[in-house]
């Protein structure tokens, strides 16, 4: 199969279709500047982006499973069409567990892409029974990666969904990670049942578990460390997700290194609240960059 793709796919010097982790195919993109990139077919799942002369932007556990069904613990699980157990299906979806199409590649002198496909499948089916179109689009530029995500409603019924970038991002220090952009917004605070506040700060610090949905965000975004800031724009995207399980979670996540918390912050962009409908025939998109 890895032949296949990489006979149909594959651009010299730019684009390469290997064997993973795992065994798993996954997606090389290199850029003329040297910047990287790893997309894996299994859940869409980005491992890997590296700016030209840059350092690793996104965080893996060295404790990942790269197994089928299985999610990937780091890069950004694609969450779709369910977030957490906010309905019926199994946590998070089936979108991060489920094998992808390699439909499309391409490279210029500016940027290298690549689209990955998710179309129902019997199993999707039985949980959510609705034709649907799911494109991921990645394009690597010296500087950024920029993920679009693009849902088509191919069903006679309208249907509802959540669709969230899960972003780890690698971080020096979380005890001197801060996010900025956040203040003045309203969050759900997932550790207390979802209480509704506002954040006050000017940035957000890190001292204990933390869990909440942030809703209707300005587009930019930053994380700082201390050593490197990175930069989030998004659209169409109006929710961010911030996330560090912090010790005692962490010892309970099988997948996840004890002290990994120290080195990792998620700050997922995505639709959560409210959920998106899609007539027949319609579309959603939304795009989100990132860059140091």
């Amino acid at each position: 199969m890895l032949e296949a793709l990489q006979a149909e796919f594959g651009l010299p010097g730019r684009v390469e279709i290997v064997a993973g982790h795992g065994g798993l195919p996954m997606v090389r993109l290199t850029h003329p500047s040297g910047a990287r990139a790893v997309v894996y077919l299994h859940g869409a799942h980005i491992t890997s982006f590296v700016p030209a002369g840059g350092r690793e932007v996104f965080f893996v556990s060295r404790a990942a499973l790269f197994a089928p069904e299985k999610a990937i613990r780091g890069g950004i699980p694609v969450i779709f069409p369910q977030f957490s157990s906010q309905g019926p299906l199994p946590t998070h979806g089936f979108a991060r567990t489920t094998p992808w199409a390699l439909v499309g590649t391409g490279a210029t002198d500016d940027r290298v892409t690549v689209t990955l496909r998710l179309a129902p499948t019997p199993a999707s089916a039985a949980l959510w029974p609705y034709d649907f179109r799911a494109d991921y689009t990645l394009s690597l530029a010296a500087e950024a990666l920029t993920v679009a995500v693009q849902v088509a409603n191919q069903d006679a019924r309208p249907f509802t969904f959540q669709a969230v970038l899960h972003t780890y991002f690698a971080v020096r220090d979380i005890a001197a990670t801060r996010v900025h952009g956040l203040q003045g917004t309203t969050y759900l605070d997932s550790l207390r049942d979802e209480a509704r506040e506002t954040e006050t700060p000017a940035a957000i610090a890190f001292a204990a578990e933390t869990d909440r949905i942030y809703l209707a965000t300005p587009d930019r975004l930053t994380i700082d460390d201390g050593m490197r800031a990175v930069q989030i724009v998004k659209s169409n995207m109006p929710d961010v997700v911030v996330w560090n399980p912090w010790d005692a979670k962490a010892q309970r996540l099988a997948d996840f290194g004890d002290d990994e918390y120290l080195r990792m912050v998620c700050v997922e962009t995505g639709a959560i609240t409210p959920a998106i409908t899609l007539a027949p025939g319609t579309q959603w998109d939304g795009v989100t960059r990132f860059s140091v």
